[in-house]
């Protein structure tokens, strides 16, 4: 995909998300649900947020389209490898019957 494209998808998702966030706070805010005070604390909260997740998207697009192909497979690799030992470590463990 070409990398332009993924990062204005995230870029408007985000700010949509954004956008949604700070008009259900101003809402709380005028139903007396949030005090004024902490508005403006919530509201750069979700902002900085917002320019966070942006920021790191566009890293790691920047990052993935400067790698080789053979770096990507290696990089898949040693995600599925965690993923896997991940996995397993999620699992029950069967216990053993004690007689």
């Amino acid at each position: 995909m070409y990398e332009p494209n993924v990062v204005q998808g995230c870029d408007s998702m985000v700010g949509s998300i954004a956008i949604i966030a700070i008009i259900v706070t101003a809402f709380t805010t005028m139903l007396g649900l949030v005090k004024p005070a902490d508005t403006v604390k919530y509201c750069g909260v979700i902002v900085g947020i917002a320019v966070v997740l942006v920021l790191v998207v566009s890293v790691f697009v920047g990052l993935w389209s400067s790698m080789s192909m053979w770096q990507k497979a290696v990089a898949a690799a040693v995600g599925i490898c965690i993923w896997r030992v991940w996995w397993q470590q999620r699992q029950p463990r069967k216990k053993k019957n004690e007689d």
